[in-house]
């Protein structure tokens, strides 16, 4: 869109904001006569008029906003600003709030937060992790009790062994919950798994409001939350189909795309595994994990590189974060990838866990009745909000002018040159004493970097995202005379850099970036370390033709020049002409990268469809059983007949052993087949007779129980764990599914159709599965009354 247009759209909306700011700030000056008492019973008025159905939420946000604004000047010593309020307007409306590094979110987010719970319901403010999120609840705990509201930080830190659902539930019953997309996510499967309703913890999903929106629903949109159960049967084809692999040849026996992390077997490649494995062909489906192997190895060998995506500590894999460089303890690749590349690595290889239950974020917040979100840099991804959550951005005025100066980027041939001009750049700033914060895209640049300033005598702090406190306390102090801060882009990300006064008169805080990351947007936030709240500051890039932009996204054959190198690279640097033409490769590498990360977030998006689709219908089903009172409603006999006319066909194949056999494995260990009269002719006799049998088995059961409130107990039971049971192997079939189409179909652009095609297949399959487990789980089952009126029950 047109720069111009866009400025002109975002001020248009800003002037309907401005009306409702207008309202609020003639409530707010009447709130400053209003008594403490009187200030906090507004929270019990507001209750009742939503209750009665006086007033809608929108009805009272100027008064509640104004009671909230005069409430924190009192409790908090703060107030408010406009553009604050302006922003909480934007969040309540269910939209995106640019507010720029400084301008106060956290004091913002209290007023759409105290809005939005006065409805009763429970609501969530989401960070990043867990020091920003309980930071902010101690900060703000205040405000909310003194208004009459209830809040509560949404997990425990550093628990001592697992959380039961009891105390979760203490967790969550509360008005504002403050929390991290990860334990939130992570609660939403676990709640879903619940085998009661009085084990159910989480409240109704109604209003969220996100901070760092971009990097939660946008960068880590795609990021699966996965709760893994029990070891599948360990392959034994790592080792075999890593050494094919080893005699494939690029271009002739596979293709890939490695900016696109796509890679597939041409037909020259899928003859020579038929011939190699000797089969007729490796995708015949007897032949489904021979050929998810081979393409994990393809994958683990080609697509991944040790020290950029992963390195090796204490004989396991540790995941890297591309973005961020931020080692990932605890998390692991799925569908078997981590078991490929610790076979490539010559690692013991771990066990492979199944899949129990599995999200994505962006369908986690889908889950909300409403959300929205505050960033410094939504802007820039306005498009992709819009079209992935129908959510527009609405950029907030500063409240102090912002006199930051961002040079131009500083440009060098190689790493070399560029290495050495940002360690004298440091050393010159720190000989003038000004703090100086340097930022790497990797934790092992950082490193280098902290450590060859050591080297020079220049005292500096390490940041790379390890300690999130200790590091927020370490970036807070990166303003003060002197400082030398070598951090990577995420580390104190959400915490206010000071400066002192004598730091403030030199010109604040300088920020140098040692290459441009893999979006713009990133590079804005990196920027705007400094220069906050109108301070004064400056930031630089410095790039080269070895950074990782150029290398994973560039097509110019500048970037693959030796002759460069054996050029005078200084007089090269300081060339005009060269110096725009390697800005212009980085510029372009930069925008492809951002262009593959929305395709990439699409085709996940895309992908995530069906197991959505299927995730809502489970759990719905779920919630119907937990919540019904009479399962006898489910109407057992009809299901029992679906099975059995699904299990024997009316082709006259139907055998007396074989109806026999059925009766043993499914509905009775006790059966007595002398006086079963089998009939050869009457297909419907003998589904009838199974019907009896099934019902009699049932009430045998039912008679061993003292009462109905037991019973529908039982029938609870037995229905949701043959449920669990079918839709914990369908998560785990979609995922290597997913992994598997995906690799076979590459450059044919139907792997999205297959996909969905399959998994309807398998929901189907699924369906009848749950039917067949309801009906032996509720005549097989052993069941026992304890003393104590408890039912255990042992399933078959």
């Amino acid at each position: 869109m047109n720069l111009n247009v866009n400025t002109a759209i975002n001020h248009m909306r800003l002037k309907k904001l401005y009306k409702i700011l207008n309202k609020i700030n003639r409530y707010s000056e009447d709130m400053r006569q209003y008594s403490d008492e009187q200030l906090q019973d507004k929270t019990i008025d507001f209750k009742q008029q939503l209750q009665d159905g006086n007033a809608t939420l929108n009805d009272i946000l100027p008064e509640a906003y104004a009671v909230v604004r005069e409430a924190s000047r009192r409790v908090l010593g703060m107030y408010h600003k406009d553009v604050q309020v302006l922003g909480a307007i934007v969040m309540h409306q269910g939209n995106i709030s640019e507010m720029q590094t400084g301008e106060g979110k956290t004091l913002t987010a209290t007023l759409p937060l105290y809005l939005n719970a006065l409805s009763g319901k429970s609501v969530f403010l989401i960070t990043t992790n867990d020091y920003l999120a309980k930071r902010d609840y101690e900060e703000m705990k205040p405000l909310y009790e003194w208004l009459g509201l209830t809040t509560s930080l949404g997990f425990v830190e550093n628990p001592q062994g697992p959380i039961s659902n009891q105390e979760k539930q203490t967790l969550y019953h509360h008005d504002i919950i403050y929390t991290t997309n990860g334990n939130l996510g992570f609660d939403y499967l676990i709640d879903n798994l619940a085998d009661t309703k009085e084990s159910k913890f989480l409240p109704e999903l109604h209003y969220a409001l996100i901070d760092e929106v971009d990097s939660i629903i946008l960068d880590a949109a795609q990021t699966p939350l996965v709760i893994s159960g029990a070891p599948r049967v360990q392959s034994n084809l790592f080792e075999i189909v890593k050494a094919f692999v080893a005699t494939l040849k690029e271009d002739q026996d596979f293709k890939m795309k490695k900016t696109k992390r796509e890679i597939w077997l041409t037909e020259q490649g899928i003859e020579k595994a038929n011939t190699y494995f000797d089969v007729p062909n490796i995708y015949d489906a007897p032949y489904f994990d021979l050929v998810r192997n081979i393409n994990l190895a393809l994958r683990a060998t080609y697509l991944f590189d040790l020290n950029l995506d992963y390195i090796i500590m204490d004989g396991e894999i540790m995941l890297i974060d591309r973005i961020t460089g931020r080692m990932l303890p605890g998390t692991k690749m799925q569908a078997g990838l981590n078991q490929a590349l610790e076979a490539k690595e010559h690692l013991d290889i771990s066990n492979d866990m199944s899949v129990m239950a599995t999200i994505t974020f962006q369908n986690l917040f889908m889950q909300f009745e409403r959300f929205s979100g505050m960033t410094a840099t939504g802007k820039l991804a306005e498009k992709e909000f819009f079209d992935l959550y129908s959510k527009i951005v609405i950029q907030i005025p500063t409240s102090n002018p912002v006199i930051r100066r961002d040079l131009p980027d500083k440009v060098f041939v190689n790493d070399d040159d560029k290495n050495v001009a940002i360690l004298d750049t440091v050393i010159d700033y720190h000989q003038k004493h000004r703090p100086v914060l340097l930022i790497t895209r990797t934790a092992e640049a950082a490193e280098y970097f902290s450590s060859e300033l050591f080297n020079r005598h220049i005292p500096n702090n390490l940041l790379i995202a390890q300690n999130v406190a200790r590091e927020a306390q370490m970036i807070a102090e990166a303003g003060q005379l002197n400082a030398v801060t070598v951090a990577t882009s995420m580390a104190g990300r959400g915490t206010d850099i000071k400066l002192s006064k004598e730091v403030h008169e030199l010109g604040g805080l300088t920020v140098l970036i040692n290459e441009h990351m893999e979006n713009s947007r990133i590079d804005r936030q990196l920027r705007g370390r400094a220069g906050r709240q109108g301070d004064p500051g400056q930031s630089q890039i410095f790039i080269s033709l070895d950074d990782y932009l150029v290398q994973r996204w560039s097509d110019s054959k500048l970037k693959d020049n030796p002759s460069l190198m054996k050029q005078d690279t200084a007089y090269l640097s300081d060339s005009p002409t060269f110096n725009n033409k390697i800005k212009r490769i980085v510029k372009k590498a930069q925008r492809v990268s951002e262009e593959e990360g929305m395709k990439a977030r699409e085709t996940a998006n895309e992908f995530e469809k069906s197991i959505s689709t299927q995730r809502q219908l489970i759990y719905s089903e779920r919630n119907r059983i937990l919540n019904s009172e009479n399962l006898d409603d489910l109407d057992f006999e009809s299901i029992a007949r679906d099975v059995f006319n699904h299990d024997f066909k009316t082709d006259g194949s139907m055998t007396r052993d074989h109806i026999v056999r059925y009766i043993y494995k499914n509905l009775s260990f006790s059966f007595v087949d002398a006086n079963f009269e089998f009939n050869h002719q009457n297909h419907d006799e003998n589904i009838e007779f199974l019907i009896t049998q099934f019902k009699d088995q049932l009430a045998t059961n039912k008679q061993k129980i003292s009462d109905n409130e037991l019973y529908q107990q039982f029938l609870r039971k037995a229905v949701l764990k043959a449920i669990d049971t079918s839709w914990i192997e369908q998560v785990d079939y979609l995922q290597q599914l997913k992994a598997n189409v995906n690799q076979r179909q590459k450059g044919q652009r139907n792997s999205i159709f297959e996909y969905h095609k399959v998994a309807l297949d398998s929901f189907n399959d699924m369906e009848h599965d749950i039917k067949h487990r309801m009906i032996r789980n509720l005549c097989l089952s052993i069941i026992d009354e304890q003393q104590n009126g408890d039912l255990t029950i042992h399933f078959p």
